[in-house]
């Protein structure tokens, strides 16, 4: 199984001072034209989050255009820059027809790998709270289905990531969470968005990573008090299943020359068939 994953797209309907490094129209749309063209085409994608800047009615009109070309099935969350409302309203081909009471968490059954979607936003807050109802949810959830592989995706990360002014605008009771987490080996990975990077970290047995941006991405700078946005290019992750294991790529949408090694992939791949010598992911 193959799951992409695109996360803070802040799509917008009027011109902002982040035009000069970048469109979010733009570079979403560069996004979902890679993605259409893959040449193994995922499963499904998930996105984490942020889609919209402000969560308002003309960004959620651009932002279905813009992914109205996506060839791939999209499993939608709201994050702390959407409106749960208007998010339900236009994403409601996509979600399926049960979600938790007051928060738009959900489960999809139909993979091989069990997909939970975690809603942890507080409508008009910038952090997320895992809270008594979610709490309570995802155990449910995740106590349901104990022998089926699982990915976790929500939006706000569940570890502090050392870009402190984030951090603080992340997951309230993280703790409680992470203990969640850990007492469910199933889950294989937790993918979340949020930190507009690639990190990765881990909670018990599970992996957990931060997807880039579709936009802009945040500068690395670790110390308190500093912030920034780059221009580092557009970005997203493909989590592949298979082996009974997760394994995640981070790929940037940019202009790249290439040098073609099919041939010599083939040979290795013959010569390893014709040798019985192993070969990884069979």
């Amino acid at each position: 199984m193959l799951i992409a994953q695109i996360s803070d797209c802040h799509i917008q309907a009027d011109a902002s001072p982040l035009d000069a490094l970048a469109n979010p129209s733009d570079t979403l749309a560069a996004v979902v034209a890679e993605l259409n063209a893959l040449p193994v085409a995922p499963d499904v994608v998930l996105a984490t989050g942020d889609l919209t800047n402000d969560g308002t009615a003309a960004q959620y009109a651009e932002l279905s255009r813009v992914l109205a070309p996506l060839n791939i099935p999209l499993l939608p969350l709201p994050g702390n820059h959407d409106a749960n409302d208007i998010f339900c309203q236009i994403f409601s081909a996509q979600l399926p027809a049960s979600l938790a009471n007051g928060h738009c968490s959900y489960v999809v059954e139909d993979y091989p790998v069990r997909l939970v979607g975690l809603d942890a936003s507080v409508e008009g807050l910038h952090h997320g709270d895992f809270d008594d109802e979610r709490a309570a949810w995802l155990e449910d959830t995740l106590a349901a289905q104990p022998d089926r592989p699982t990915l976790v995706f929500t939006h706000f990360p569940p570890f502090a990531s050392g870009l402190v002014f984030m951090d603080i605008s992340g997951l309230r009771q993280i703790e409680r969470f992470r203990a969640v987490i850990a007492a469910h080996p199933q889950v294989r990975l937790v993918a979340t968005g949020h930190l507009h990077r690639t990190v990765c970290t881990t909670i018990g047995t599970a992996a957990v990573t931060g997807c880039p941006s579709t936009f802009l991405q945040l500068g690395l700078d670790l110390r308190p008090g500093r912030g920034s946005f780059t221009n580092e290019p557009p970005g997203y992750l493909l989590h592949r299943w298979a082996s009974n294991c997760f394994v995640t790529h981070t790929a940037t949408v940019c202009a790249s020359d290439s040098f073609d090694l099919s041939d010599f992939a083939t040979q290795v791949i013959e010569g390893a068939t014709e040798s019985n010598d192993y070969l990884p992911g069979r």
